[in-house]
């Protein structure tokens, strides 16, 4: 064998098998992971949102800020449509210096992006993202300061890790304008597209009315005697249908609304990237590359332990 490795018993051996196995089938997951990301990328061709299909689509457009506005990132106070952040603190546990979590967060504000086509409404919640920004910076304190600076001066100190401290902050932004890579489920929702089961609705807003005893005697019980006769629960019947037919009509009236959202399939990931879309072919491809050549080693190492006399 090539590694001259030294006389392990039974039990040190048995735990360097486990360890090797449980690396090789983790890289190995991670190689058809990154794998399938990036033949999705390559293969999925790009809609344009006043033409894309109902479904799994990829989009490419220009970021705008949602119906809340432009957001302040949590560190810097940087102007963003999406953000997330982590404080981290320099524990020293018996002269073993590693980096504990102090808080994160993340953004879950709607964005929008325009491909010249249309706009759709982005959903980040449960969406990979990939930023071309991202800083890191250290401090004294858990509270950075720093956000009386003008823009210009925040996007140099930012540009890089730099400073002194106890405290770590790392924050990854997308502004808006930036062009934006998207892979998700699209639909349309308004303009009609909307169908109400009125039998449905009927149904629950009777059975909404029935947990409240006293609105329900206080709007039907016509005749003033504390009870809902057959024909007053007729009329109840009836007032639910107007109220149905009314939402029906209003779900008509609303403008059609172009949406991109997590399509929750294990096969079909949701991805936000701010890079553009060969570098994230080549990414995932390096990726797959890295994460196979782990599984060989620890393979390797693997029969290295197992041979070893």
């Amino acid at each position: 064998m090539l590694l001259d490795l030294a006389p392990l018993e039974s039990g040190e051996k048995l735990l360097f098998l486990l360890i090797c196995m449980a690396g090789t089938l983790a890289s190995l997951w991670f190689v058809f992971s990154r794998m399938t990301r990036y033949r999705l990328i390559a293969d999925t061709p790009t809609a344009k949102v006043r033409s894309a299909p109902q479904g799994y689509v990829e989009l490419i457009g220009h970021v705008i800020a949602g119906e809340d506005g432009m957001l302040d990132a949590p560190l810097s106070g940087r102007p963003c449509v999406w953000y997330d952040y982590k404080v981290e603190e320099l524990d020293d546990d018996d002269g073993r210096k590693r980096w504990r979590s102090v808080r994160s967060g993340r953004s879950q504000h709607w964005f929008q992006i325009n491909d010249g086509t249309g706009t759709c409404l982005i959903d980040p919640e449960g969406a990979e993202v990939s930023s071309q920004h991202k800083h890191s910076w250290r401090g004294h304190s858990a509270f950075p300061g720093g956000q009386s600076l003008d823009s210009n001066a925040v996007a140099a100190f930012f540009s890089t890790q730099i400073g002194a401290g106890q405290y770590r902050f790392t924050e990854r932004l997308i502004f808006e304008h930036e062009q934006l890579y998207a892979l998700g489920h699209f639909h349309t929702v308004g303009g009609g597209r909307d169908q109400l089961n009125i039998k449905d609705a009927v149904r629950d807003r009777l059975r909404s009315w029935k947990r409240d005893p006293e609105q329900l005697l206080e709007r039907f019980d016509s005749n003033g005697d504390g009870k809902i006769s057959p024909d007053e629960w007729q009329a109840a019947r009836l007032a639910a249908e107007q109220e149905a037919q009314q939402e029906q009509q209003h779900l008509h009236a609303l403008p059609s609304m172009n949406v991109l959202t997590d399509p929750q399939a294990s096969r079909m990931p949701y991805l936000l990237s701010t890079h553009d879309e060969t570098q994230l072919i080549q990414r995932y491809r390096w990726l797959s590359a890295g994460c196979l050549l782990g599984a060989m080693l620890f393979f390797w190492f693997f029969l290295e332990v197992l041979l070893a006399n």
